[in-house]
């Protein structure tokens, strides 16, 4: 048995398509066809049919799927048992938050957490829509996210990001620009890279600035790379720029609109001593960011 046969066949299944499934696996077509081959030659069962330019699964390729997942899930969780074996690890916590999140507060909290926590192995994954829900479900032990959970199956707390601000390009026409309305008539706005303070923002702006240019952008990350490249304004968590030289932005102090302010959830649904001390310092951490 080539457990690389699995692999490759879970992907043709996901796909149904040789070349999308070579791309993800970075090997060629005739690798991929190879492979399913090779594996239906192992198992005498056929487990692609044509339909058109594309394949479908047949039913002993649906009743296989099953298998190959779980068969490569076992695999996968041995091997991580294994080289984990020697570490003297307590618990595993496993923790779903935003990409946002991941990108900005994760590298700066979790070194906190390593060195306070060594003998707890924690686990951090990506997602950027049902959380709460992966969190009733017990997927997870803990989810950090933007948004309101909207569902009674979790705990939850909500912890202030900071203080919002008008983020613009540090250029030098734009020091001779009084207050927020000069920049919403220059530039581009870059909303939507928070879900929750920009519905009531925006009509704020348009109140005051009706021909205003307002774009959705809701990754920060773009969102701060389009700010230093000249190419719009947005408002954002001042703590993203927090410890760090940034030459290509200004922070503008509002005048006319009050600046928003958001939080993130914190959410969990069981109780217990590594789930707690996780909660006590991303808590103390958030608060010291806001500092």
């Amino acid at each position: 048995m080539n457990l690389e046969w699995y692999y490759t066949f879970i992907v043709v299944a996901k796909y149904e398509n040789y070349r999308k499934a070579a791309d993800e696996l970075f090997i060629t077509q005739t690798s991929v066809f190879n492979h399913i081959k090779n594996l239906e030659n192992l198992l005498k069962l056929k487990l692609f049919e044509a339909k058109g330019r594309n394949i479908v699964l047949t039913d002993d390729g649906k009743f296989f799927y099953s298998i190959a997942v779980k068969t490569i899930s076992t695999y996968e969780k041995g091997i991580y048992e294994m080289k984990n074996s020697k570490k003297k690890y307590s618990f595993r916590l496993n923790v779903v938050v935003t990409s946002y999140i991941a990108s900005y507060l994760m590298p700066k909290f979790l070194p906190i957490f390593f060195e306070v926590a060594p003998n707890i192995d924690i686990s951090i994954s990506v997602m950027d829509d049902h959380i709460p829900q992966a969190i009733g479900e017990n997927t997870y032990h803990i989810g950090i996210d933007r948004k309101l959970p909207n569902t009674d199956k979790v705990i939850y707390k909500n912890v202030c990001e900071g203080k919002i601000k008008l983020i613009v390009p540090n250029v030098e026409a734009n020091k001779y620009l009084k207050n927020e309305i000069d920049f919403f008539r220059k530039y581009r706005i870059l909303s939507g890279n928070h879900p929750s303070y920009w519905t009531g923002l925006i009509d704020k702006i348009y109140e005051i600035v009706p021909e205003a240019d307002i774009t959705k952008i809701s990754s920060v990350h773009v969102t701060e790379s389009l700010i230093k490249a000249d190419q719009g304004i947005s408002y954002l968590p001042i703590y993203i720029f927090k410890n760090s030289v940034n030459k290509d932005i200004l922070i503008i102090e509002s005048k006319l609109i009050e600046d928003p302010i958001s939080f993130t959830y914190v959410i969990w649904k069981k109780d217990n001593s590594e789930i707690k001390l996780f909660l006590e310092l991303f808590t103390q951490f958030i608060k010291n960011e806001q500092n």
